[in-house]
């Protein structure tokens, strides 16, 4: 299955950005609103349907909206994001899970997705305690976690932590009791992550764009052999607020065509 998983989730910090690429103008308060309102026209778009994209990632203001029954009408599944960021270290800040887990549930998501980022690899092993303690309890509500530790793709020594990040995912996937999603930064080595991808209790990897271009980002994951996306800036990349919606429903077409055929799965 090549189709891949929409990543639609950036909350109120990051927002701001994803606006302005887009080209449309917002206040602080409503920019939510219009990030929702884009989202819904990337999802209405006739690409956007289960046997391109599996799976959609959200923020908590999206689902409140009513995004979820939108995209079960096309068969597609909601991940919600659950953590409230990361502190200045690349660790998850605190959030309340059971309300998080609660909320999800209760809105029809099928799994949760939590992000850390990896700054310095002295952090690595706590950053995967604490994302895997927490995979331990979305798990134990019946919910799929998604669990992403982040590798920024500008990192000095991006190559030398990735080597260190897939030793210790396979001891944390061996102690762990049930089935994740690893979303993770595209390596730079081919086909690196093939012995986790086969991990009982893997149920998929998918790759993150991480700031890549669309076509840069394809372009390492077709040298991924079992791997699909979870891109957000790839998928909306040429995405703009004044395109009319053919010129829309093309450029994001050809997003969706591009990201689906680079999956090696």
């Amino acid at each position: 299955m090549k189709s891949f998983i929409a990543a639609m989730d950036h909350s109120g910090g990051s927002t701001g950005g994803v606006l302005d690429r887009y080209g449309e103008e917002y206040t602080e308060e409503n920019k939510m609103e219009k990030v929702h309102a884009m989202r819904l026209r990337m999802v209405n778009s006739p690409d956007f349907v289960k046997e391109n994209i599996w799976a959609a990632i959200l923020y908590k203001d999206t689902v409140e909206r009513g995004m979820v029954p939108v995209l079960k009408t096309k068969g597609i599944e909601a991940y919600l994001k659950i953590d409230g960021g990361c502190e200045d270290n690349g660790y998850l800040k605190y959030f309340r899970l059971n309300e998080m887990t609660d909320f999800a549930k209760e809105h029809g998501c099928t799994g949760t997705k939590m992000r850390s980022i990896v700054k310095d690899n002295k952090d690595l092993s706590m950053i995967l305690d604490q994302q895997f303690a927490l995979a331990e309890g979305i798990h134990s509500e019946g919910l799929m976690p998604i669990v992403e530790p982040e590798i920024p793709i500008e990192h000095p020594m991006k190559s030398n932590y990735e080597y260190e990040l897939r030793d210790q995912l396979a001891e944390r996937l061996d102690a762990f009791t049930g089935k994740c999603i690893l979303k993770l930064t595209l390596p730079d080595q081919d086909n690196f992550y093939s012995n986790i991808m086969k991990h009982d209790n893997v149920f998929k990897v998918v790759g993150l764009s991480g700031g890549y271009t669309t076509e840069q980002a394809c372009r390492r994951l077709a040298c991924q052999l079992g791997m699909t996306a979870s891109f957000s800036r790839g998928l909306s990349e040429g995405l703009f607020a004044n395109q009319t919606e053919d010129e829309f429903n093309q450029a994001i077409s050809k997003n969706i065509t591009m990201i689906r055929d680079a999956g090696n799965v």
